[in-house]
């Protein structure tokens, strides 16, 4: 039997739903929890005044971060993990399944290549077996 899905909002450090990439930055979303969780997928959305150009990745650890939105070395992209986008360069809803590796938090690591700021809608879906 499954329980769920629950869907959640991917925030960014102040809390937003939508997460903003300056030009040429690397953002880090909000940590989650994995814990109990067995499927797992993603949702997610650009927009921009200018050009999109933004990679997505999911990083993972053994602990929540020591300051929330900012660069952790606990956190890592699992090794051949894939990137969730590699090159993110359009305004439509992309989504796809996710495996990640048995630790129970993840976050998003956000880099932009763009020349313009751009913004990011996630939406993190999991489900547990029962």
């Amino acid at each position: 039997m499954l329980l769920g899905p629950v869907i959640q909002d991917v925030l960014n450090s102040a809390h937003s739903t939508t997460i903003t990439v300056g030009a040429g930055a690397t953002v880090y979303s909000r940590s989650f929890s994995l814990k109990n969780g067995d499927y797992f997928a993603m949702a997610w959305k650009a927009a921009s005044a200018g050009a999109i150009d933004l990679t997505i990745q999911l990083e993972q650890a053994t602990r929540l971060p020591t300051t929330e939105g900012s660069s952790d070395t606990g956190y890592t992209v699992p090794e051949g993990m894939p990137d969730i986008d590699t090159n993110l360069n359009d305004a439509n809803w992309h989504s796809d399944s996710l495996s990640p590796v048995a630790l129970p938090y993840g976050r998003l690591k956000i880099t932009s290549a763009a020349g313009v700021a751009n913004t990011l809608q996630v939406k993190f879906s999991m489900q547990e077996a029962i």
